[in-house]
């Protein structure tokens, strides 16, 4: 019978709840499952077993102090052609990070054989608790797990192990450039109604200086918001991991995204108006 080891890493008890699901899948298609804390297991135990699950909580858009210096430790041990997977929890928000990718990073060059995408449980505050159905739903990919420890076909394609965590990778990277677009471009809309402020409100506000000025006020108002808000965000993500997690709750990207959007609304209609007026 093969032996499976499931090592994981956890604060507020959250990824131990994941470790202990994937066990009881695997146990339920007759495997034989070790589930330990990362700070408690042997190393010179970890070469013992057919297969090793390895995951931990997402610190800081990555992993967290204990799994890296475990990690550093175990890429010494001889793991060519064991089986493997990678599980983690993360926040439900956009730029929560991922703290399978360093763990992925490590089992490849140590040549395991990835069986499996990474297994994601999204809790929802800082402590806790898990996303409904979650320990339902990984539970299932334990079974899912013990099938292909059974003979079903593997993830053998170096491209296809790495397709799911480059997909993130894009889709983050992305998001975050959206999220700088949607903050950045108010700031400098709020820069620029500023100067024609402080101008008279250039050729409109000459033609006609109450409409000029109502738009004025208007995108200086959105766009500071906007700006505001963006910068807040980006600092507690950055800044405060606890903090960020409560982005959604506060609906703060909702707000950033309404201003946003206002903020290039506003301008490009006292842009229009102004080529209209004063170029054509």
């Amino acid at each position: 019978m093969k032996k499976v080891l499931i090592l994981y890493d956890t604060v507020f008890g959250n990824t131990r709840r994941v470790a202990m699901a994937l066990s009881r899948g695997l146990e339920a298609g007759n495997f034989y499952v070790d589930c330990s804390s990362i700070l408690s297991v042997e190393l010179g135990e970890i070469v013992d077993y057919d297969v090793i699950g390895i995951g931990g909580p997402t610190h800081f858009h990555g992993s967290s102090k204990e799994m890296k210096s475990f990690l550093g430790r175990l890429k010494d041990l001889k793991m060519e052609n064991k089986r493997g997977f990678v599980f983690e929890t993360r926040g439900d928000f956009r730029f929560a990070g991922s703290a399978a990718n360093k763990i992925m990073k490590i089992l490849r060059k140590m040549r395991m054989k990835i069986m499996y995408p990474v297994i994601t449980g999204i809790v929802l505050e800082k402590e806790g608790p898990l996303q409904s159905k979650t320990l339902e739903r990984i539970e299932q990919i334990g079974l899912e797990l013990s099938d292909k420890l059974n003979g079903t076909a593997m993830l053998t394609n170096k491209n296809q192990e790495g397709m799911e965590i480059k997909h993130r990778s894009i889709k983050g990277i992305l998001n975050y450039l959206k999220w700088i677009l949607i903050g950045g471009g108010p700031i400098f809309f709020f820069s620029r109604a500023l100067n024609l402020a402080s101008t008279g409100g250039g050729c409109l506000g000459t033609i006609i200086p109450g409409f000029s000025w109502f738009l004025l006020v208007l995108e200086l108002t959105i766009s500071g918001l906007s700006g505001v808000f963006a910068i807040l965000a980006l600092t507690l993500l950055k800044l405060k991991r606890d903090r960020g997690v409560t982005l959604g709750r506060f609906n703060l990207k909702r707000l950033i995204l309404f201003t946003g959007v206002s903020s290039y609304s506003i301008h490009f209609i006292r842009v229009g108006i102004w080529i209209t007026l004063c170029v054509l």
